[in-house]
């Protein structure tokens, strides 16, 4: 083979090289970018089934939209189910219980709460606003049960509607990130803890009749992360931004 030739064949082999070089780097870049877009994708699920308040639901959803018109971070996907069990968990990084009816949450035979025990445990997220707070925590003082999702937690039933002053820990100061405002109250609980540890928020005045109990706490269950919150961030005045800190915060993504 001349030299000539030779040449060519090397020119030929080094611009082959680099073309598969590229395309190579490319799509490692289009995988990493979509799996960053991926990672950035919160799958919510809201019960919307027999004892759920539509407000909620609704508020729960508009406060979503806006939180995804207003580009944040993270993009909410979401659905609604009137049944929550192992099948309908699946796929969903979230599972938010709204306000409602805590006792029949508790009763319902289409809710399985060792279904939602295994969800959070496995390293998934909860979010109990009201009735999805009571149900989740280990006691309502004087009436029954919860599921114990958080062991820890036990809740004062309250009867008071309107709107409630919170006051922050450093723990919820930090997953808020100034987004806690005055909220509205529809007989959600007042909590209490083995641990202060968990609380985010405290009822900062005396309108509920339990100033300076728990109003939303943070805990851990197995590897998951669960919020119950007294107040409604969902319902008028709807605080969206909250809302969707909580949600990052149990989805793991603070």
């Amino acid at each position: 083979m001349d030299k000539h030739k030779k040449l060519l064949l090397t020119v030929f082999s080094i611009l082959l090289i680099i073309f598969l070089y590229s395309n190579f780097y490319i799509n490692q870049t289009s995988n990493n970018f979509n799996n960053a877009n991926n990672s950035s994708v919160i799958k919510v699920l809201i019960f919307d089934g027999d004892g759920a308040l539509e407000s909620s639901v609704q508020g729960i959803e508009q406060c979503l939209n806006e939180s995804n018109n207003q580009n944040i971070s993270n993009r909410f996907e979401y659905s609604t189910t009137s049944v929550v069990n192992s099948s309908t968990l699946y796929g969903y990084d979230v599972l938010i219980m709204p306000g409602g009816d805590a006792s029949n949450y508790v009763d319902n035979e289409n809710i399985n709460s060792e279904a939602i025990k295994l969800f959070v445990k496995d390293g998934k997220g909860y979010l109990g606003i009201c009735a999805g707070a009571y149900a989740a925590s280990n006691s309502v003082d004087g009436y029954y049960y919860g599921w114990g999702i958080t062991p820890d937690v036990n809740t004062k039933n309250i009867n008071y509607e309107g709107t409630v002053t919170l006051t922050t820990t450093s723990f919820g100061s930090y997953v808020f990130n100034g987004s806690l405002t005055d909220l509205h109250m529809e007989n959600g609980p007042a909590m209490y803890s083995n641990s202060s540890q968990n609380v985010m928020a405290y009822y900062a005045d005396n309108k509920t009749g339990y100033q300076n109990f728990a109003a939303i706490v943070g805990e851990t269950y197995g590897s998951g992360r669960i919020i119950l919150s007294g107040p409604h961030p969902e319902l008028e005045p709807r605080n969206s931004k909250l809302l969707a800190q909580m949600v990052r915060w149990v989805s793991a993504k603070i």
